[in-house]
């Protein structure tokens, strides 16, 4: 088993993120303390740390809201590292063309 480490640039809201990641973990147990989060789900712990970054810009009018996740595993399965991420991505996924 490894430890290991994801970053993630997200373009949303504050608000969004944490709407979705209670999508995310319904089946879980989490803390929120701020801008991080750690999520408990069976024998797993996971850390999530939200980060503000610059506004996207498109256009002079146009400005989206970013923020950096790191999502912190410990020594934890490929598989379940998998599992995990399927879950949290499903719930962020957007549709679109």
């Amino acid at each position: 088993m490894t430890f290991s480490k994801i970053n993630m640039d997200m373009t949303t809201t504050r608000a969004e993120f944490f709407r979705n990641l209670g999508v995310a973990m319904r089946d879980m147990t989490s803390t929120i303390d701020g801008n991080n989060i750690r999520v408990i789900s069976g024998d797993m712990e996971v850390s999530l740390k939200l980060s503000s970054m610059n506004h996207l810009a498109l256009g002079p009018t146009l400005k989206l809201e970013r923020w950096n996740l790191v999502i912190e595993f410990g020594d934890h399965t490929a598989e379940q590292r998998e599992a995990f991420m399927k879950t949290f991505e499903r719930a962020f996924h957007r549709g679109g063309g």
